[in-house]
C-alpha cells in the first residue's frame, strides 16, 4: 500500500494526545515506586533540531504475529505496546519520532497477494521508511521464542554496516540487566541474516526483549506496567548513546523513570 506519511503521522498525533498529555503531566512528578524508581536520565529539551530522527519499527504486524507465547499472547501486540510506550517518552523529550507502523497492520502495497509477497513487500516498505529521514536512528523491536523454555532475557544484535552499531548494542544489553537480574546473554553480531540492517548504513539495532517461550519472560513481556519498563529501559540507552556524542550534549535537564506513570499506555497487548 501506499504511505501518505502526512496522513499518517496526524492519526498517531491525534489519537495519542490524551495519553501524551497525561504522560507529560507525571514526568514532573517524583514517586518513589517500582524497581526502577532510581534510575535517571540526561534528556535534551533544547536545540531539538540539531538530534538525529529515531526511527521505531515495531516488528511484524496484521497477518504475521510472529512469535506465540508459551501464554498465547503474540508477539506483534507487545512489539507495538512497547514501541508506542518508547514514542511517547521520546516525543516528550523532544525527538522526532517516526514509526513504521503504529496499528496492527502489515504495510505491504495494495493488491499484493500471497504471504511471502506480502512480507516481502512489508518489509521494503520498512525500509524506505527508515531510508527516508536518512541520518536516523533505527531501533527494531521484537520478541524471542526458542524450543526450551528455560531461555530467558533480552539480547542485541547488530551488523557491522555502521561504527556505532555495536556501541549502541552494548549500552542496551547493558541496560537490560537492571530490569532482568541474572540476564547474561551477550550481544551478538549477525551478517546478511537481518534484511532492514544489511540495506542500511544508519546506526542501527534489533531488540529481542525476552522469550516468549519462557513462563516469566512470557508474562512479564504480556504485562503493560512491564512493558513501559521495557520502554523506559530502550529510552534510557538511546540517551545514553546520544549523549556519547559530543553534538548532542547541549541543554539537558533531568528526568527520573520514577515520573512515568503506571497508566500511560492504552493498548492492551496479546505476543509477535
Amino acid at each position: 500500500m501506499k504511505l501518505n506519511m502526512k496522513r499518517f503521522e496526524f492519526k498517531r498525533l491525534r489519537t495519542r494526545i490524551p495519553a501524551l498529555i497525561v504522560l507529560l503531566g507525571c514526568f514532573t512528578v517524583i514517586a518513589a515506586t517500582a524497581d526502577y524508581s532510581q534510575m535517571s536520565v540526561r534528556a535534551s529539551t533544547s536545540h531539538v533540531t540539531n538530534k538525529k530522527t529515531i526511527v521505531l519499527d515495531a516488528g511484524h504486524g496484521g497477518t504475521d504475529s510472529g512469535a506465540v507465547g508459551i501464554n498465547g499472547e503474540l508477539e506483534k501486540n507487545i512489539n507495538l505496546a512497547i514501541v508506542r510506550d518508547l514514542s511517547d517518552m521520546l516525543t516528550l523529550s523532544g525527538f522526532n519520532v517516526v514509526l513504521t507502523r503504529d496499528s496492527d497492520i502489515s504495510i505491504h502495497d495494495e493488491g499484493v497477494k500471497g504471504t511471502r509477497e506480502q512480507k516481502v513487500s512489508d518489509m521494503k516498505n520498512r525500509l524506505d521508511i527508515i531510508n527516508k529521514y536518512g541520518d536516523c536512528l533505527f531501533l527494531s523491536i521484537h520478541q524471542n521464542k526458542f524450543t526450551e523454555p528455560e531461555y530467558f532475557g533480552a539480547q542485541i544484535f547488530y551488523t557491522a554496516n555502521n561504527p556505532d552499531n555495536r556501541m549502541i548494542a552494548q549500552i542496551m544489553q547493558d541496560n537490560f540487566k537492571t530490569i532482568q537480574p541474572g540476564n547474561d546473554r551477550q550481544i551478538k553480531q549477525e551478517g546478511d541474516e537481518l534484511y532492514l540492517f544489511k540495506n542500511t548504513k544508519i546506526p542501527a539495532v534489533l531488540i529481542e526483549c525476552g522469550f516468549l517461550s519462557n513462563p516469566d519472560d512470557a508474562a512479564n513481556l504480556s504485562d503493560a506496567a512491564y512493558q513501559r519498563k521495557v520502554a523506559y529501559t530502550i529510552y534510557n540507552g538511546i540517551l545514553t548513546y546520544l549523549t556519547s556524542k559530543p553534538a548532542n550534549n547541549a541543554g539537558r535537564t533531568e528526568i527520573s523513570a520514577s515520573s512515568i506513570p503506571e497508566n500511560s499506555g492504552d493498548i492492551t497487548s496479546s505476543g509477535q
